[in-house]
């Protein structure tokens, strides 16, 4: 080889070299932001998450997110509030000065930091609760809000949808040692259907087990937090169907207004459509029908394996024991605009699986209520959803139960 080739080789091997700690430098400098990023609340005006700040538009908020975003609100000796659940307590139909998380947060004062984590469709164990959980040490004086349909008990971890943020916080040592709910949560994984072949399909397993690498990857390389941070506060890189524009889209996050409209606003006829009436009926109906029954004698009886088999086996596991009693299940009653078309039956069936459920939530360690039954008709957007009336309302309801909560649990000592 002459000294010619010699030099080119070496030269080649350094280039090569220099590239591969090009890469890795860059690599973990990127790891290290995304690490600062997890400990900056870039939502520093939070009022509650939006499309443009939730998985509908792609944007999967990190647990970390959530704590920033509760460190940055709460002030020193306050109690938090944080609420979770679907798209009624998140507060579909209500501009941010309407929701009803602000009323709460008047009507509960100064003592009590109130954070809505709410999301559309999610459970009492989804994104909301993994948060909370996560603070626990941290801000011991909490107390946790969700809310359910009456005879709904919700999967340990998290729905599919929004289990990216149970994983995560697993990973990153952020939860509570439960190895009753770990267990159950290994079972949902273990889920089986039997094939005409003599197999089995395992509906939930792959995804969960993805779902697990990706968390465990990001626990230490902290990727997520750094293009959250990145689309959020600077510009955004992935496009969806409910972005502003094929090009606005890559504006910052932060940039775009929250798009819930003011439901009061819509007349009557359109938020109660005739034409969806029957299905509404139905909904209505599926709450109940299952839960009681009347005997010969025309009794209502409870039906033993709807509430003991599968409701109250299925709210056993679903939080560490300790956090049970700081939590309060909402049972959100449906519109008064439908009762005229149901018979004095339905509503006292009804009535009484709200009971029922409230009982059981209570039985399971929780505090629970139901509200909605007593409101005007245009206290709600929808049969679910509630207007600004409605969301004052609400608050109304919920604040003495929290202040409550607050007393029994000792807070105010």
């Amino acid at each position: 080889m002459t000294i010619k080739e010699i030099f080119q080789t070496l030269r080649a091997g350094m280039v090569t070299r220099t590239v591969l700690a090009g890469i890795v430098i860059g690599f973990v400098g990127l790891c290290l932001l995304g690490r600062r990023a997890s400990r900056t609340p870039a939502m520093e005006r939070f009022v509650r998450f939006t499309q443009y700040t939730s998985n509908e538009s792609k944007y999967y908020v990190t647990v970390n997110e959530m704590m920033s975003i509760v460190r940055a609100k709460i002030k020193p000796g306050q109690i938090l509030v944080v609420v979770g659940g679907n798209s009624i307590l998140r507060g579909v139909a209500q501009l941010p000065d309407q929701l009803w998380t602000q009323k709460l947060q008047d009507r509960l004062g100064d003592g009590y930091c109130v954070v809505n984590f709410a999301f559309n469709a999610s459970l009492i164990t989804d994104a909301a609760s993994v948060a909370a959980e996560a603070l626990a040490k941290e801000f011991p004086r909490q107390i946790y809000i969700a809310n359910a349909a009456p005879t709904q008990a919700p999967t340990p971890g998290g729905s599919l949808v929004y289990r990216w943020v149970y994983w995560d916080a697993y990973y990153k040592g952020l939860l509570i040692d439960d190895p009753a709910r770990a267990k159950k949560i290994a079972a949902n994984m273990a889920f089986r259907i039997p094939q005409p072949d003599g197999s089995f399909f395992y509906p939930f397993k792959g995804n969960i087990q993805e779902l697990k690498l990706a968390s465990w990857l990001d626990s230490w390389c902290y990727f997520n937090d750094f293009w959250n941070d990145v689309a959020y506060s600077d510009f955004n890189t992935i496009w969806n169907p409910l972005m502003p524009g094929l090009v606005d889209f890559m504006q910052a996050r932060s940039n775009w207004r929250d798009p819930d409209p003011d439901g009061s606003l819509f007349p009557l006829t359109v938020r109660f459509p005739t034409e969806t009436r029957d299905g509404e009926l139905v909904n209505i109906r599926g709450n109940s029908d299952r839960a009681f029954n009347k005997d010969p004698n025309g009794v209502w009886q409870a039906y033993l394996p709807l509430w003991d088999d599968v409701f109250q086996r299925g709210i056993e596991d679903i939080f560490p024991p300790q956090l049970k009693a700081r939590t309060l299940i909402l049972l959100s009653g449906t519109a008064t605009y439908y009762n005229k078309w149901l018979t004095d039956e339905e509503r006292e069936r009804d009535r009484i699986t709200y009971e029922e459920a409230v009982r059981r939530w209570k039985l399971g360690g929780f505090d629970a209520l139901e509200y909605g039954r007593d409101f005007a008709v245009e206290d709600h957007f929808d049969r679910t959803h509630l207007t600004k009336t409605g969301a004052a309302k609400l608050a109304d309801v919920v604040a003495p139960k929290v202040k409550e909560m607050a007393q029994k649990l000792g807070y105010l000592k």
